[in-house]
């Protein structure tokens, strides 16, 4: 590209070059330092294209990553605002008339207390897990059948 910048600029230095019969030296000379000017001036003028170019294409790639990471940080954001709405929702969860019983929830799906290494709602390991509550209706829990046992109204020793 810069080539062809270069010889176009240069083209009607030369062929008024070609054109002159019978000029003195001095007047070529004259011609052959104002091609190689107008080529010099051709060359800069498209390095200073390339390297325009170059800056255009670095601010959108960095435009792009800015955009990228904020969508990123939003869609983090977003999950932290569910889960806190989760959260609260559980916490306003009307329990009137409910109780806590504990070793019948299946994995996964404990209303809350899964013991050590979890965190609350969800987080129990395994089937019928001794530490692991989940509210039923009130008076309903030591009658609830598990293959380990009956429901409890305290953690129970399961495997």
């Amino acid at each position: 590209m810069r080539t062809r910048l270069m010889l176009t600029a240069a083209l009607p230095a030369l062929a008024l070059m070609a054109c002159s019969s019978g000029e003195e030296a001095a007047t070529d000379d004259t011609m052959m330092d104002e091609a190689e000017a107008t080529m010099e001036d051709a060359a800069d003028a498209a390095g200073d294209a390339m390297d325009d170019a170059g800056d255009t294409a670095g601010d959108m790639m960095d435009d792009a990553g800015d955009a990228a990471e904020a969508a990123m940080d939003d869609a983090g954001d977003m999950a932290s605002d569910m889960a806190d709405e989760v959260e609260m929702a559980m916490d306003d969860m009307d329990t009137d008339g409910m109780e806590q019983c504990y070793g019948i929830a299946l994995a996964g799906e404990n209303d809350c207390a899964a013991g050590p290494g979890t965190s609350c709602e969800g987080t129990s390991t395994i089937d019928y897990q001794g530490d692991a509550w989940t509210y039923v209706p009130e008076g309903t829990c030591e009658s609830i059948e598990t293959p380990f046992g009956n429901g409890s109204l305290t953690p129970v020793d399961r495997p």
